[in-house]
């Protein structure tokens, strides 16, 4: 496996110096709240930290769109944590059980509201003033997380780069010349800059996956419903929200936070949160199908041998491992995905784009244009015959299985810029580069990224776990084993690329 202790920027990114204290803002949130517990530190020392780090990076990077730690509410919040702390800290101190990320910064995805901040998905003209926060960020708050920043997102986060006329390229902390992904971009690159352990993303076709892998950081979308959402997008059963962090440990306990029934979205379901089994989380004696192509995705090498590498690793652990492919191809899942997409998510773009009057980049009219065409040739109930084979194939896959491993982009590393045509000389829209789509279509099973080196270009490469319906378990079961297994960029020490060399 390619090493993956990586020490430098192969592009040379080289904002103003950073500021060697700042390197402790690169812990976990689990080491931060072990921090806290102990008295070794207080969270307004974290999140000013946070803040250095962004104001030496930025907009070098260009992860961020906007500081929320400076708000009064947030600058109240620091201080009540600070003030929880001084006084509960010694042998046996914990976070409160209704604030258990109390003190710990997160940054948010641009789209996600939080309330009296503009909201416009990247498109101005289309802007609105919330009153109210996303769920998933009141759950943040009232766990005692603080909200450190908003993070880029591409127009109407329709897109797996993150390049916006309003806000221009999001480039990738490891390698600038390459994107971080999307449309969570912004929020992958800030934590492998190092600028909060905690991240927000979304996911209606990749979003979250996509920049985890690139990034090199986790990510996990969550079983429809799981996670709840804003009506009407959250009616469309390819999306969801999601947590993002460097490490597989934060993940779920941020997950953990933000998952549960809520009454704002009457999709969302009453699921528990996800614990440790009984066993512990081994892998040993437990099945593990691994998957290079997903029928007939064209990989790169190096993003095939790092699945193998880790593929490897479990192995090594004990576990079962069987290399199979669905019966599925390229053109039969896109052609699905994209007339879904053309039902469901494009008319409303048209709609608030002929509205509002608001211009958008070549990307969004390319998307679509081609969604509604697809959508033209496929009504919604075939569609859904459709998606039924791909979900009963994914089944057939699984079964007696603990988990699907499989490569979440075909390509080692993209460009950091928008392209120019969205579509091939082949009709294929750039969306098939990725082999993240599949379980969108199939979003009632869980969908875990996690890092397993770096490519030969500077950018990490990754997988996705995915599991069972609604077997959320099985999914974090084999991402603690990948990231004890040391096969990630991004472990627990929370390494991060060197934006200084």
């Amino acid at each position: 496996m390619t090493d993956t202790v990586h020490t430098s920027n192969p592009a040379g990114l080289n904002p103003a110096g950073l500021n060697p204290a700042v390197a402790s803002s690169t812990a976990s949130a689990t080491e931060l709240l072990a921090d806290f517990a102990a008295g070794r530190r207080l969270p307004s020392e974290v999140v000013a930290e946070s803040l250095a780090r962004i104001a030496a990076t930025e907009p070098e990077i260009n992860a961020v769109t906007g500081i929320l730690a400076t708000d009064p509410d947030q600058v109240a919040a620091v201080a009540a944590a600070d003030a929880y702390w001084r006084g509960h800290a010694g042998p046996g101190a914990a976070a409160p059980a209704d604030r258990p990320l109390l003190g710990v910064p997160v940054v948010v995805k641009e789209k996600h509201a939080v309330a009296g901040h503009p909201v416009d998905q990247a498109v101005p003209a289309t802007v609105q003033t919330p009153d109210v926060d996303h769920p998933v960020v009141a759950r943040l708050r009232a766990a005692g997380a603080v909200l450190v920043a908003r993070t880029a997102n591409p127009e109407f986060c329709a897109a797996t780069f993150t390049d916006s006329a309003a806000h221009g390229v999001t480039r990738n902390p490891w390698s600038p010349e390459f994107t971080p992904g999307g449309s969570s971009g912004g929020s992958g690159a800030a934590l492998a800059a190092g600028y909060a352990p905690l991240a927000t993303g979304s996911d209606i076709g990749g979003s979250t996956r996509i920049p985890a892998t690139f990034c090199g950081v986790v990510g996990y979308k969550a079983p429809y419903g799981v996670v709840p959402g804003l009506h009407p997008s959250t009616m469309d059963w390819y999306r969801s929200d999601s947590a993002m962090a460097r490490t597989v440990g934060d993940v779920l306990l941020m997950h953990n936070v933000i998952a549960g029934r809520h009454p704002a979205d009457p999709n969302s379901v009453p699921l528990g949160p996800v614990t440790e089994p009984e066993d512990g989380w081994s892998v040993a004696g437990h099945r593990i199908i691994v998957s290079e192509t997903l029928g007939d995705y064209p990989v790169d090498d190096t993003v095939v041998d790092n699945l193998r590498a880790a593929a490897d690793a479990l192995a090594a652990r004990g576990a079962v491992i069987e290399h199979r492919n669905p019966d599925w191809t390229v053109a039969e899942l896109m052609e699905v995905a994209m007339a879904h997409y053309g039902h469901t998510l494009a008319p409303g773009m048209e709609e608030v784009i002929e509205s509002s009057g608001a211009e958008v980049s070549p990307y969004i009219t390319q998307f679509i244009d081609h969604t509604l065409a697809a959508a033209a040739r496929m009504p919604l109930y075939e569609t859904m015959v459709r998606e039924t084979r791909i979900h009963t194939e994914l089944g057939r896959l699984l079964d007696g299985a603990t988990a699907l491993i499989t490569p979440v982009t075909t390509a080692d590393a993209l460009p950091a810029e928008a392209p120019l045509v969205s579509v091939n000389s082949r009709g294929e829209h750039y969306w098939a580069t990725h082999m993240a789509v599949p379980f969108n279509i199939c979003n009632r099973n869980p969908a875990l990224a996690v890092p397993t080196g770096v490519g030969p270009r500077g950018v990490p490469t990754g997988l996705q776990i995915v599991g069972d319906t609604y077997d959320q378990q099985a999914v974090f079961r084999v991402g603690f084993a990948l990231e004890d297994a040391g096969t990630g960029v991004l472990q627990a020490r929370g390494d991060v690329p060197d934006t200084t060399a």
